[in-house]
């Protein structure tokens, strides 16, 4: 079951946004919640992280959250009902949906004045980051956020990091540092989870973090 989750960020003198979660890919949530709790700026707090409609429902009535980032399929029913509940108890409420198909997306009538935004995962934490730059205050500076992150990486992890950004399969890695394939998968997911993003993005960022390293500027340990 995804983490619950509460952080809130000093130096606001208005309220944080109360936020609620709904969103049944627990290695996608986990992404999110540490992207969030990382991005500089933010004036959120995230009352929970939960996986289904139920869960998303009773999150809902208790927390009455001013913005749901919220999966409309799930494996007990619709999102769009968690959704529903929410304006029942908290009518100015903003949603964000976070959708696979999010090109052919057609919006529940039901909720169309509460969403704001319709989200690709594909393209979830870069573009969700500028929809909260505009709702809750947040600035988007993606590139510094992570680079601030990856200092925080354990050596082996930069090495790691280092060798995705030079396109190396983890195989290759594996043989490469004399260590096993699945303990670089799990220093990758690692990574991911620290960094708050995962595939070409991963990827992306690993080869601006080589190139630094390669121009002798790389992240230092903190």
């Amino acid at each position: 079951m995804p983490p619950e989750a509460q952080a809130t960020t000093p130096g606001f003198e208005t309220p944080a946004t109360r936020c609620v979660i709904v969103e049944d890919h627990l290695m996608f949530t986990q992404l999110l919640v540490t992207m969030l709790r990382a991005g500089p700026g933010l004036n959120l707090e995230i009352m929970a992280a939960v996986e289904t409609v139920a869960k998303g429902i009773a999150a809902c009535q208790t927390h009455r959250p001013d913005l749901l980032i919220l999966d409309l399929a799930l494996a007990d029913g619709r999102g769009e009902t968690v959704a529903e509940r929410l304006l029942t108890v908290n009518p100015e409420a903003k949603v964000i949906v976070l959708s696979a198909h999010a090109s052919t997306f057609v919006c529940p009538p039901s909720i169309t004045r509460a969403v704001h935004a319709v989200i690709d995962k594909t393209d979830a934490f870069d573009s969700l980051q500028v929809v909260l730059a505009r709702l809750v205050g947040m600035s988007p500076a993606t590139s510094s956020a992570r680079d601030r992150l990856a200092r925080q990486l354990s050596h082996r992890e930069q090495e790691v990091l280092v060798l995705v950004g030079q396109g190396l399969q983890s195989k290759e890695i594996a043989a490469k540092l004399n260590i096993t394939r699945n303990t670089v998968q799990s220093h990758r997911k690692k990574i991911a989870m620290k960094l708050g993003t995962e595939g070409a993005e991963l990827s992306r960022y690993a080869y601006r973090f080589w190139q630094q390293v390669a121009a002798g500027t790389p992240s230092e340990q903190p």
